[in-house]
């Protein structure tokens, strides 16, 4: 089971920097603090450029090579992301010479894991219902 978390926005003059301010916002409110961001070039057919966003590590903030989350490398991947392609565009019937915009995706079920401090994504499928609601994460 996999729950996503998309955004699209298409309107005139739309500019990579609008979706990196977007995404920063998002990641920060998620988190409730500022983190430390990168993008990588990728591929994904419906967007050019492609993207992958990673934050830094919200267990050790790239400290501990030992890290069992971000196995030492101090970055988490995630998301995809891109400038919407022109014939994505032209396919939903706008006219791309005058409207462009961006889209993005991420794994609700990861975000959980990092937000939460999860050690296993399948206590979100239990339906422990008081454990959800509780915000622990202390356990899993």
């Amino acid at each position: 089971m996999f729950h996503q978390l998309e955004g699209l926005l298409v309107d005139k003059d739309i500019a990579v920097a609008d979706l990196k301010g977007c995404l920063e916002v998002l990641v920060n409110s998620i988190f409730g603090r500022p983190l430390k961001t990168r993008y990588r070039a990728s591929y994904f057919p419906f967007t050019e450029p492609s993207l992958e966003l990673d934050v830094e590590c919200v267990e050790c903030s790239g400290k501990n090579p030992h890290c069992r989350i971000c196995k030492g490398t101090g970055w988490l991947e995630i998301g995809g992301l891109g400038m919407i392609h022109p014939n994505v565009l032209k396919a939903g019937g706008i006219d791309p010479h005058v409207y462009n915009g961006f889209a993005w995706g991420m794994g609700l079920d990861r975000l959980a894991l990092l937000k939460y401090k999860l050690t296993d994504l399948r206590v979100l499928f239990e339906g422990n219902v008081p454990y959800l609601l509780s915000g622990s994460g202390k356990s899993c």
